[in-house]
């Protein structure tokens, strides 16, 4: 249900890019003067062709990798299933290796808080901007990457101490899955950031 969705906005942008085009091209053959740009002008046809990788690249578009990678090992770890199962204290339903696990990976993720923590809120802190501002600064920039980040070594750490991930390409598997399931969601980003500057472009 999700991809088809996905699928019918998917198709929806495409129908207003060409909706755009030759309603642009329209405008401007009219209206000279209106300031349009039109997109089937050799001059429009030149920035669809020449700017379109520079205007993919964002930091949008990384973000979703991530999050897709993050997502893939943390389902295949089962650590939210598991922890659930420990919150519950239906604690029978887990292995002794799995409660193990669990507790490591929860004191690796506390630690790895507190450093980053120690890098970004400390006075002086070498993540904060050179005015000691938090916002804008490097750390702001790479909270999306921080976050996934822990939530990669969260899942790996449980999943190779439960033995979920039974060797490294496992763990390659599950970080492909991940980004293989956001995969909609990357075509989606494409077609509508295009749609955006197609629009700039125009107007």
């Amino acid at each position: 249900m999700k991809n088809k969705i996905l699928a019918y906005l998917s198709l929806s942008l495409l129908l207003v890019e060409v909706v755009m085009a030759v309603g642009s091209w329209i405008f401007a053959a009219l209206n000279p003067e209106s300031g349009i740009h039109s997109m089937l002008s050799s001059e429009g046809i030149r920035w669809a062709f020449g700017g379109f990788i520079r205007q993919m690249q964002s930091s949008v578009l990384v973000w979703l990798l991530l999050a897709g990678m993050a997502w893939g090992a943390l389902r295949v770890s089962r650590f939210c299933h598991d922890l659930g199962s420990l919150w519950s204290r239906r604690n029978g339903a887990l292995r002794y290796r799995q409660r193990v696990a669990l507790r490591f990976s929860i004191v690796t993720v506390l630690v790895y808080i507190a450093v980053i923590s120690f890098f970004s809120f400390v006075p002086h802190a070498i993540l904060l901007s050179v005015t000691g501002e938090l916002f804008p600064s490097a750390f702001s920039e790479a909270l999306v990457p921080i976050f996934c980040f822990g939530v990669i070594l969260l899942s790996v750490e449980y999943g190779v101490m439960s033995g979920t991930y039974p060797d490294v390409p496992s763990v390659f598997d599950a970080l492909v899955g991940g980004i293989r399931s956001i995969a909609p969601l990357l075509i989606l980003y494409l077609l509508a950031t295009h749609v955006y500057y197609v629009v700039r472009y125009i107007f």
